[in-house]
């Protein structure tokens, strides 16, 4: 998901709808403050000794101890402004990086919004570490698998 086509969804919506943001240790309080987006091109190297360039984007939430949740309409308008002003924000992979009870900020991935009835729910998956050449090939860290054969084989410094 990026965050142009999570703007289409949630403009298709009733403007007037909560936007609720839910972990698996529940929905961030009521009264969250969307501290930033941000977007950035990195540049990185792998376990694998492979470099590779990529963008992504990230929305940053503050929890909050509010009586309601934000708005539709003051999401869809901040975010708007946000891809205006910032190039590439709008195309990147999405991360959501939040910290329950602003300790211990963890990233999330997100998962498309489910707009039903009287609100707007939009579900955060804690992200995952991975080893990009393991998963790349299909198997884990320390071991691939070849799809073909269906043989093992040593990958990435952890061979």
């Amino acid at each position: 998901m990026n965050f142009a086509t999570l703007l289409e969804t949630l403009s298709a919506a009733p403007a007037d709808l909560p936007l609720i943001f839910e972990t698996s240790d529940g929905a961030i309080g009521a009264g969250y403050h969307v501290t930033e987006f941000k977007h950035a091109q990195i540049t990185g190297i792998d376990c694998g000794a492979r470099l590779s360039n990529w963008s992504e984007a990230t929305l940053q939430l503050l929890d909050g101890a509010g009586r309601a949740h934000m708005r539709l309409s003051t999401f869809t308008n901040i975010l708007r402004q946000s891809i205006a002003q910032v190039p590439g924000l709008g195309t990147a992979p999405i991360r959501v990086e939040f910290a329950p009870g602003n300790a211990g900020m963890r990233s999330y991935d997100m998962q498309a919004p489910d707009v039903s009835g009287d609100r707007a729910v939009i579900r955060l998956r804690e992200a995952r570490a991975i080893c990009k050449p393991a998963h790349d090939k299909g198997g884990t860290c320390g071991t691939a698998v070849d799809q073909r054969t269906g043989a093992t084989a040593s990958t990435g410094c952890c061979a």
